[in-house]
């Protein structure tokens, strides 16, 4: 007995250690980075309320003035920001916070000596603003410089019936700056003016010190997350037009099938338009049950030589195109007829060869199929 009391009073001290350290981890995690002021701040000792209670209830943030009772009893009111301090969303590689504390400045570092960082930076401020429908922008490329006009941005919070909505619009004047090494530029944001309405409620906003660099970093960030989100848009497209490497070979269980070098999603999402360019259209999809079904239609001799194929001689009608997942991460894809029964080896072998011969690879760009030797 008293060993069982040992070992449940020994796994009790392991699960709180275990939670204990899982803890701090976590709040290490999340810590915030750099200096605050609010870091600083020193509590107060807490105010006798009387009869009040400590909780008021307001329809609003805004503090109200206090009653003459309520000063009496030596409550205090005062307008404060809680919000956490803005912080440099550092999304893309090669961009820095300058730690000038007068000035809102960010770095971006060229990581290769041809790259041309001055006009990468550049276009990408014209094109963020363009985004945002800057009509009054005015830009002077020699000076690098850009007064923006009004700059509108909106967004909302929560979801369903907590949802709310914040639309702030604000001027700015851009300044580029070039690094001393030639390999990187500073975009120094200033805010010349800026509102706010939280639900159409105008948010009072003092342009100076700790808010009026949070304003500015918030453009930036924003700024940012357009330049991730077009990289990340463009690098999709890039990996879109590349080929599938596909090759001749068995599934699994031995069947004779295309062997695609490509996970599932990658040769899925890839697939429909090398299907269309062979004259296959799209009748049917189930992504849970990896099949396309599609429907052949012949064509003529000028056809496949405009896309780059050898004729296909199939009969008109439909076929189930059915892909799965090899071992070791490839995809494989297994042609069936109308009636799910597959296709001869000679048909799959044809079909193969359409997109194969003479052929080293394939790149699909626009619809239209390019050699590549």
């Amino acid at each position: 007995m008293n060993k069982k009391i040992a070992l449940t009073k020994l796994a009790g001290v392991i699960a709180l250690a275990l939670s204990v350290s899982s803890c701090v981890r976590f709040e290490t995690r999340t810590q915030a980075e750099g200096k605050y002021k609010y870091l600083d701040a020193t509590l107060i000792d807490k105010y006798n309320t009387g009869d009040f209670t400590n909780d008021e209830q307001r329809p609003t943030y805004d503090i109200q003035a206090l009653t003459e009772e309520q000063e009496n009893l030596g409550l205090l009111g005062k307008k404060v920001d809680v919000r956490p301090p803005k912080q440099l969303m550092s999304v893309l590689e090669g961009v820095l916070l300058d730690p000038d504390p007068t000035q809102t400045k960010v770095w971006f570092n060229a990581f290769k000596n041809d790259d041309n960082i001055q006009q990468t930076v550049w276009d990408l401020l014209l094109a963020y603003f363009d985004s945002k429908n800057a009509t009054s922008l005015t830009s002077d490329r020699a000076a690098l410089t850009i007064n923006t006009g009004p700059v509108i941005r909106e967004q909302s919070y929560g979801y369903f019936f907590s949802r709310n909505y914040v639309r702030d619009e604000g001027v700015y004047n851009i300044q580029l700056l070039n690094g001393t090494d030639g390999r990187s530029v500073g975009v120094a944001v200033d805010v010349q003016n800026f509102e706010e309405l939280n639900d159409g409620e105008p948010v009072e906003q003092i342009l100076a010190g700790d808010t009026k660099r949070g304003i500015e970093l918030a453009l930036i960030n924003d700024m940012l997350k357009f330049a991730f989100l077009k990289k990340e848009a463009e690098e999709l497209q890039a990996a879109d037009n590349k080929p599938l490497p596909i090759k001749l070979g068995f599934d699994d269980n031995h069947q004779t099938a295309w062997v695609i070098d490509a996970d599932f999603v990658d040769a899925w999402r890839k697939l429909p338009k090398l299907l269309a360019l062979m004259s296959f259209s799209m009748v049917e999809e189930d992504k849970n049950l990896g099949y396309f079904l599609v429907d052949f239609d012949s064509q003529d001799p000028e056809y496949w030589a405009e896309n780059n194929l050898n004729p296909i001689n199939l009969e008109e009608g439909e076929y189930f195109v059915q892909l799965g997942e090899l071992t070791g991460g490839d995809t494989s894809l297994i042609w069936l007829d109308a009636d799910k029964q597959p296709l001869t080896e000679q048909q799959v072998t044809d079909l193969y060869l359409s997109i194969t011969s003479n052929i080293r690879s394939v790149t699909l760009e626009k619809d239209i199929q390019t050699i590549l030797y």
